[in-house]
């Protein structure tokens, strides 16, 4: 007597049934992928596109893509899928998924969710624009833009008290000490305690900090938790109004300083097809492109991978074509590098 046979159906139903529910959301992210990357070699007017993009994006995660907590989120998302691998439950899937469609991404096109899709970017991309528009970037008003910056702090100090007063902080809240950090870190380079470039190095310690807490089954609420579900989360409201003023006095400094995800980006970036490359025969050091990287990624035309958010700002606003994208895999299969792509 022959076995009986399961309907073809159940074959492919049963592994995917841990997916059910997120289809809209992983379709709508790989739809705005698919926008970046094709908009990616439109050349004119690419940074208006950008923004439309950004707005986009913000929409989607706003209304549609609520189940990523955040940069947090997404990675102790990917570390609990990690620990399914293997296993009998293919609930990997649901959790894996937003995590290394990212960083296929990144290693196939650059940091792009970075610079294009990131919903924490593109707040502090509206603090970055009121930023230039004060012109707070003028090192001779360091002294005011301290006395606001900590005015700011204190308010922020305040209500921290007053909310301590009527309940008691938990791990939950633990999205208030990145905020006092990140105030604590853009007070002290205003004020040239610190230096900019060495003090993205704490990106690792925040990464560090997630991993230990999703090991130990702690809860860390991300910093912008608050935006984007429905959760009465008053720490992450507040610790989301910080990185907004944070970034009216250093452009994208949650970026900069804290972002564990925007650390795994720059090792991804590392080792991605597409780099921001310096040509050496067309750069003349004329300084532009310092001036208009948010983030102060380049040093006279030398891109910090590390920190690059693929924009692509200073290759579009690059009055010689000094910066150009270039597919690195494809040079690397070449010995020796063309001279034209060493940067000097």
């Amino acid at each position: 007597m022959e076995p009986e046979r399961a309907p073809l159906g159940k074959v492919f139903n049963v592994p995917f049934l841990s997916l059910d529910g997120t289809s809209i959301e992983m379709a709508t992210l790989l739809f705005l992928f698919i926008i970046v990357l094709a908009i990616s070699v439109v050349e004119k007017r690419r940074q208006m596109v950008r923004r439309i993009v950004q707005v986009a994006s913000f929409l989607v995660f706003y209304f549609v893509v609520y189940s990523c907590l955040g940069v947090f989120g997404m990675i102790r998302n990917g570390l609990y899928g990690l620990t399914l691998l293997g296993t009998a439950y293919s609930e990997s899937f649901y959790w894996l998924a937003l995590p290394v469609v990212i960083i296929a991404v990144t290693l196939l096109h650059g940091p792009v969710f970075c610079g294009w899709i990131c919903p924490t970017g593109s707040m502090q991309d509206l603090s970055g624009w009121l930023h230039k528009r004060f012109q707070l970037v003028d090192t001779t008003k360091v002294r005011r833009h301290l006395l606001l910056f900590s005015l700011s702090s204190g308010v922020f100090i305040s209500f921290l008290i007053w909310v301590g007063r009527k309940k008691r902080l938990f791990v939950e809240d633990s999205s208030l000490h990145w905020s006092a950090m990140l105030l604590m870190i853009c007070i002290m380079v205003l004020a040239k305690y610190i230096d900019d470039k060495p003090s993205r190095k704490l990106r690792l310690f925040s990464l560090l900090a997630i991993v230990f807490t999703a090991v130990s089954h702690m809860v860390v609420t991300s910093p912008v938790h608050f935006a984007f579900t429905s959760r009465d989360d008053p720490a992450s409201a507040i610790t989301t109004l910080v990185i907004l003023i944070a970034g009216l006095f250093v452009m994208r400094s949650w970026c900069r300083y804290l972002c564990p995800w925007g650390y795994l980006m720059g090792i991804m970036h590392r080792f991605s097809r597409l780099k921001i490359l310096k040509i050496g025969g067309q750069c003349d050091s004329c300084g532009h492109c310092n001036a208009v990287c948010d983030v102060d990624a380049i040093d006279n035309g030398k891109i910090d991978v590390a920190s690059c958010q693929f924009c692509y700002k200073c290759v579009d606003k690059c009055p010689k074509n000094g910066l150009q994208v270039v597919d690195t895999w494809k040079i690397e299969k070449v010995s020796p590098l063309p001279r034209r792509l060493i940067q000097k």
